[in-house]
């Protein structure tokens, strides 16, 4: 399902963010922040911050202010990718919100700030996959917005508060804080937050599947549509509109709103939602099977990301030309006080000179550097790809050949089995023998199951490991047990490929262990990470039986780079551990 780029999001956090607070300068300079941010000029905004900072750190009385640029900061942090840092100054305006004084004689700004706070640190959860937490702290902030008097203010924080109550899944309670958005809007006579909340509203009810409210929701859209000449709120419903389309498997209705987020003015200024737009459209076509038009999106995309590319290095080049600027502006004032002091001129020219000349090697170099760097991204990038296909094609000859091996066994050998089990008679000793025959018939048989591969499609991979493990530890005798980490993890969006690898690496390694280890204990725990997810694998077998060496240990460990993962095996006098890690953007 299509799911749209949404760049309102750092829209809205720029409006959270832009309460009013004490001092003319600091107001003008958070102002420019958050322009600078909404642009993407993330690294600039931080500086600007840092800087009104320290202003606002030399007076007294200014708690919401101060309380307001951390918020900011975290904001700023987040969308640069530094975690760490946007976590410090989230937990900086945790502590100056907490001061009692601040609550009892919080006024409109201070709520306002609080409230952003909250909603700040409930994306930020809802971004690590902490589902739990981003749902307190919308719920913080939905309630802390209001005790506001702004309609404006609320009927946005209302909004991003119900895009994070639908993300955690709470649908219900994610379609009462869009109500309140859009409740607040129409009282703000503002049509262009009204727009925004009916497109929400139409997302959250095609998610709960109300066809009758999407329809509500869209003829409010279309009334207000006339009235919105904000490109923002246009393109929110129309990717509302791209959604629900491919939702329903109306391909041809969503390739025309997609050509309508296209024609939108000014969408040009937005280039990852042009990509995006592009990359839906050739999926689309190729659905229909309309390949000639699928391969024309798919070069327009190309051509929008390599324009991506050229843009990033002329904003890089745009920054130097600024930081040149200031130089010479340097020097014309060195020549003015030049007429004044010889000596005092003839020194700050010397100076402009030298750091011009450092500027321009600071240039060359930098980008000798990136044509380096780029030229061993794209080798490493074609070594990688090469391993990874030979890979899978040596574990796709493992599967057929597991695959015929079962066969084999369970129409070949058991089928032998039954056949000499029938011709012997039933005295005593051949009785023993039959007995004998029929455990062996069930073994062969087991094992022919086993070579088989799982039924992903009906099961997840926590679900076939459970029901192997009761399985195994029932036949075997052996404790043998399994668990997963933690208990509520939807492992359904683990991919097939990637299920079958971490399966048939349990079966060596549980199999080492009992067979080869003569492992009394042996348990297998598989856990969700916020970088990916890791397989544990422990056993009290004989440290002689290590997995070190031989084709059972070379196998696991091609059917881990087969996903984008590594084996790691540790082996001393309690046992042997081995462990599969694999982390998120591998493959």
């Amino acid at each position: 399902m299509y799911k749209p780029r949404f760049l309102l999001v750092t829209a809205l956090f720029a409006l959270l963010s832009m309460s009013a607070i004490a001092g003319d300068k600091v107001t003008e300079m958070r102002a420019v922040a958050d322009s600078l941010h909404a642009i993407g000029r993330t690294d600039s905004a931080i500086t600007v911050i840092n800087s009104a900072l320290e202003i606002t750190g030399k007076q007294s009385g200014n708690t919401a202010t101060l309380v307001g640029l951390h918020s900011a900061l975290g904001v700023f942090m987040r969308s640069s990718g530094n975690i760490d840092g946007a976590l410090k100054h989230y937990n900086e305006a945790l502590r100056l919100s907490a001061d009692k004084n601040f609550r009892d004689n919080a006024d409109e700004d201070a709520l306002q700030e609080l409230a952003s706070l909250y909603v700040n640190m409930g994306t930020l959860h809802l971004d690590m996959a902490h589902k739990k937490e981003a749902a307190v702290y919308a719920e913080r902030s939905a309630e802390t917005a209001s005790r506001c008097k702004d309609n404006e203010f609320k009927s946005q924080l209302y909004g991003v508060a119900g895009s994070i109550m639908a993300g955690t899944g709470h649908p219900e309670k994610a379609v009462k804080y869009q109500e309140e958005s859009y409740d607040n809007a129409v009282k703000a006579g503002n049509d262009d937050l009204s727009m925004r909340a009916a497109a929400y509203m139409m997302m959250t009810m095609n998610k709960l599947g109300r066809k009758k409210d999407i329809g509500k929701w869209r003829d409010r859209c279309t009334e207000l549509l006339p009235r919105v000449p904000s490109m923002m709120s246009r393109l929110l419903y129309f990717q509302a509109e791209c959604s629900i389309a491919l939702s329903q498997k109306q391909t041809r209705k969503a390739i025309t709103w997609f050509d309508s987020i296209l024609a939108l003015d000014g969408i040009a200024n937005f280039p990852f939602v042009v990509y995006d737009c592009y990359n839906n459209i050739h999926t689309a076509y190729s659905d229909l099977g309309d390949y000639r038009n699928a391969y024309e999106a798919l070069l327009k995309g190309n051509e929008v990301r390599d324009t991506l590319y050229e843009k990033q290095k002329a904003e890089s080049l745009r920054d130097l030309t600024v930081k040149y600027d200031a130089k010479e502006k340097e020097l014309a004032l060195a020549r003015s006080e030049a007429e004044r002091a010889n000596t005092r001129a003839w020194l700050a020219v010397v100076m402009t000179v030298l750091l011009i000349a450092i500027l321009i090697f600071i240039i060359y170099a930098y980008r000798q550097r990136k044509i380096r760097h780029e030229r061993e991204m794209e080798f490493n990038k074609l070594r990688s790809d090469t391993e990874h296909k030979l890979t899978a094609r040596y574990i796709e000859g493992l599967e057929n050949e597991r695959g015929r091996m079962a066969r084999e066994l369970h129409d070949g050998v058991c089928n032998d089995l039954a056949a000499i089990r029938m011709h012997i008679t039933d005295d005593k000793s051949q009785q023993s023998a039959i007995e004998l025959i029929e455990n062996c018939r069930e073994q062969v048989r087991r094992i022919s199951h086993e070579l088989m591969p799982p039924e992903f499609k009906h099961a997840t991979i926590d679900e076939v490991l459970q029901f192997y493990i009761d399985r195994l530890a029932s036949t075997t005798g052996r404790n043998i047990t399994y668990d997963s980490v933690p208990a509520d993890t939807d492992w359904s969006t683990i991919h097939d490929d990637v299920s079958l690898e971490i399966y048939r690496i349990v079966q060596e390694a549980v199999g080492n262990a009992v067979k080869h280890a003569s492992a009394n204990r042996v348990s297998v725990e598989l856990t969700r990470t916020d970088n990916g997810m890791e397989l544990t694998v422990r056993d009290d077998g004989s440290t002689a039986a290590s997995t070190q060496g031989g084709i059972g240990m070379r196998t696991m460990r091609q059917r881990a780079a087969a996903i984008g993962g590594t084996i790691a095996v540790e082996t001393n006098e309690k046992g042997t551990t081995v462990k599969l890690t694999k982390n998120y953007g591998k493959p």
